[in-house]
């Protein structure tokens, strides 16, 4: 009997004339004995004779294996009555949500909720309808009254509070790519002085920079003849008019010509083109270089006037070569205080409500006892992370000893394109992404999420991971550093006498329900029930 139901059942029987509501349930350390407390409404007598009848029914619905105590209350409601609720209300079911109760104020048979819901939070609070939520399971548990909450936008933390959190988690980007260099060996100078500095990641370089060190392979050499012509005075313009009318002379073009040399320099984290300006004591180095060589460079890393693209003005080239071998250094971000973006919702179900449930003490099955797992899904742009898919919807449960407490959801904006192969399976096209948090938004929400958990998921091990693994490490989330582990591969060890193993028929199978499918929170929560249902099966 849920507690619900077991409240319902004792109105029903007292033609609702009391309104019962359930206070608390307290069992005794002895765990056979348990004192009830249930509130009656105000403004009504209930007789000793009264008390005893329903308890009797409340004896006659409860498991009889226990001694019980009922303490019967009235159900005064007062100011103080409504701050307690609202207080426990905001902290069980909207923990993520940061506020500042302002007064509670009661005219007549209504209650005047004010409140101050952080900036960090506002948004959040908004698309939930928050207002609305608190007003509705306030009306439930007191029908007599009518209830009004008035949120604003304000600072819920103390300015000291709150620039103390900006500068612990402020990210360091001046100092980030420090450790992110490439040592080069056997250098050989060919233009200008000396390159002693090791390289950076040209991927890290986003923006215009004075004295840009790369390091690469030269690729698709080309020289480039720029014609300039002598400057005249008007006289010497006069004596060649003719001349220049003819033909040019091959002579003063010759001396007043220059070569630009431009090359795709390919380097192990990206690729830059380079230039160089040369003049007629320099540009037989050129004839030295070739394809395919290793270079070092240094130089002025600017936009090109015409592509708009970052390009490499070189000033000192040298010959060298490269690491054999190269592995990235990824310095990852810590993770944040709060939730940015997407913000966690709690999730409570009557079967865990349960109060029989809690008087049963049903034990947590040994694989799930103590632990805390996050169950997650994603729907993709395709299938291969490797040749640029993205993901554009999260969806994800946590389990914490046995119980599924929060979910985690969010379309994600890939920043292309979804192919219509995709929107055929998952049902998600570009209007439903647009606006979303980008990945690196998401990601460092769902890295908080998920900190101290296990990662779980169905056949998730080559796909789902790889997605997470992989895009999370280009935003400096390091999930790689979780436990994993698979659903499936318990599922084909206990699950017996099915067709296949695809999570739709495991589902069927142990009577979980599938809503939704190929929508990744639905499959996450259909996941976490089947990974509980089996957890139960082992021994």
């Amino acid at each position: 009997m849920e507690n619900e139901k077991l409240i319902e059942e004792l109105n029903a029987r007292t033609n609702n004339e009391y309104k019962f509501m359930l206070k608390s349930a307290l069992l005794k350390q002895n765990a056979d004995f348990c004192v009830i407390e249930i509130f009656y409404r105000d403004g009504i007598m209930l007789s000793n004779e009264k008390k005893q009848k329903c308890s009797e029914i409340l004896k006659s619905i409860l498991p009889k294996k226990f001694k019980y105590e009922f303490k019967f209350i009235k159900n005064f409601v007062s100011e103080e009555r409504i701050e307690v609720d609202f207080k426990n209300l905001m902290n069980k079911s909207f923990a993520s949500i940061s506020y500042k109760l302002k007064s509670v104020n009661k005219n007549e048979n209504k209650f005047q909720i004010d409140a101050t819901i952080d900036t960090l939070s506002f948004d959040h609070a908004v698309q939930k309808n928050l207002s609305k939520l608190i007003e509705n399971e306030l009306k439930n548990r007191y029908e007599d009254y009518e209830f009004e909450c008035k949120f604003q936008e304000g600072e819920v933390f103390k300015e000291n509070e709150k620039e103390l959190l900006k500068n612990n988690f402020k990210e360091e980007e001046v100092d980030i790519f420090a450790k992110r260099k490439i040592e080069v060996t056997e250098k050989e100078v060919l233009l200008g002085e000396e390159i002693e500095c090791p390289a950076s990641y040209i991927k890290d370089k986003k923006e215009p920079e004075e004295n840009v060190v790369f390091c690469g392979k030269i690729k698709d050499l080309k020289d480039i003849v720029i014609k300039r012509k002598p400057k005249q005075n008007n006289e010497e313009k006069e004596n060649n008019k003719e001349s220049t009318q003819n033909s040019e002379n091959e002579e003063v073009q010759s001396k007043y010509s220059r070569k630009m040399f431009k090359w795709i320099l390919e380097g192990f984290t990206g690729s830059v083109s380079c230039v160089f300006f040369s003049n007629k004591e320099n540009q037989p180095v050129f004839e030295k270089i070739a394809d395919n060589m290793s270079i070092i460079v240094r130089g002025k890393l600017e936009n090109d006037k015409y592509s708009g693209d970052l390009s490499l003005v070189v000033k000192d080239l040298s010959l060298c070569k490269l690491p054999e071998k190269f592995e990235e250094v990824i310095i990852y971000k810590k993770e944040k205080p709060f939730y940015e973006f997407v913000e966690p919702e709690n999730i409570v179900t009557y079967k865990q409500d349960d109060l029989l449930s809690f008087m049963q003490v049903e034990e947590v099955p040994p694989l799930l006892a103590g632990k805390t797992y996050v169950c997650f899904d994603f729907e993709t742009t395709g299938l291969h992370f490797e040749a640029g898919d993205k993901i554009i919807e999260i969806g994800a449960v946590k389990i914490e000893n046995g119980k599924i407490t929060q979910r985690f959801m969010s379309y994600v904006d890939p920043e292309k394109p979804i192919p219509p192969k995709s929107s055929a399976i998952s049902g998600i096209v570009d209007s439903d992404v647009a606006g979303a948090p980008k990945d690196y938004e998401i990601l460092q929400d769902f890295y908080k999420f998920t900190r101290g958990a296990i990662l779980i998921g169905y056949n998730n091990i080559n796909f789902d991971n790889v997605f997470l693994i992989g895009q999370g490490k280009e935003c400096r989330w390091d999930f790689a550093s979780n436990e994993t582990d698979d659903v499936y591969r318990y599922a084909q060890k206990y699950v017996h006498g099915v067709k296949n193993y695809r999570l739709g028929t495991i589902a069927a199978a142990l009577g979980v329900t599938l809503d939704n499918a190929h929508r990744a929170v639905f499959d996450a929560l259909a996941t976490a029930e089947v990974f509980i249902k089996i957890a139960k099966m082992i021994k």
